[in-house]
């Protein structure tokens, strides 16, 4: 009887193990809804949806399914905010199928260097609750890579919101902090003037994706 309630013991075990695995790896998982404003972008929705969008130019720059869509690096003293995906077209109806890679121009991250904050772990996150920064202020550098090339840009203007920071709680415990917000700025690429805009944020940061060294 004692074995039988060990063998027993051992898969509970195995399917609650099974189960919380499961339950993470949908965590991770991109929820693209479109904006009822600008279908082509994902929704603002505070949720951890693990989406990102905006205009550059006239052209997407938009998470995807083979990229981690956010990291937040820590190191050397500097804080390093980074989206990570691909430029695309949009159809003629305005939308955008992120599944479908009919349309991409290539791979695209934009880095947005944090001065003065430096978080040491991933719950420390929280504190850029309702936070917002100029992108031209002292310390402050975004860093855009194209095709892995870092494009030589002099910015104008712009700046980063992070409307909310908050703890995602699985059985009362967090393992993830939400960060949900806005971002747009202007700058000067190869002498002529460009823009990002409309751009916005919904990603989960945790272990895998919280990194200082």
């Amino acid at each position: 009887m004692k074995k039988n309630t060990y063998i027993y013991t051992i898969i509970a075990a195995m399917l609650l193990l099974s189960a919380c695995s499961e339950s993470d790896y949908e965590l991770e998982k991109s929820v693209f809804r479109p904006d009822p404003v600008y279908p082509s972008l994902p929704e603002y929705p505070e949720w951890g949806y693990n989406t990102f969008g905006a205009y550059y130019d006239r052209i997407l720059f938009i998470y995807n399914d083979d990229k981690v869509p956010a990291k937040i690096i820590n190191t050397g003293g500097i804080t390093r905010f980074m989206l990570s995906g691909n430029m695309s077209g949009i159809d003629h109806d305005g939308y955008y199928d992120y599944t479908d890679s009919y349309f991409p121009y290539g791979d695209m991250s934009v880095t947005f260097e944090l001065a003065g904050f430096l978080p040491e772990t991933y719950e420390d996150l929280v504190q850029l609750n309702d936070t917002l920064i100029d992108l031209t202020g002292p310390g402050m550098q975004v860093v855009t890579v194209i095709d892995n090339d870092t494009v030589d840009m002099e910015l104008i203007k712009g700046e980063l919101e992070f409307t909310k920071a908050q703890f995602l709680l699985v059985d009362q415990q967090p393992i993830h902090v939400i960060l949900s917000g806005y971002f747009g700025y202007q700058a000067v690429v190869d002498g002529i003037p460009i823009s990002v805009s409309h751009g916005r944020f919904d990603v989960g940061v945790g272990e895998a994706n919280f990194f200082r060294y």
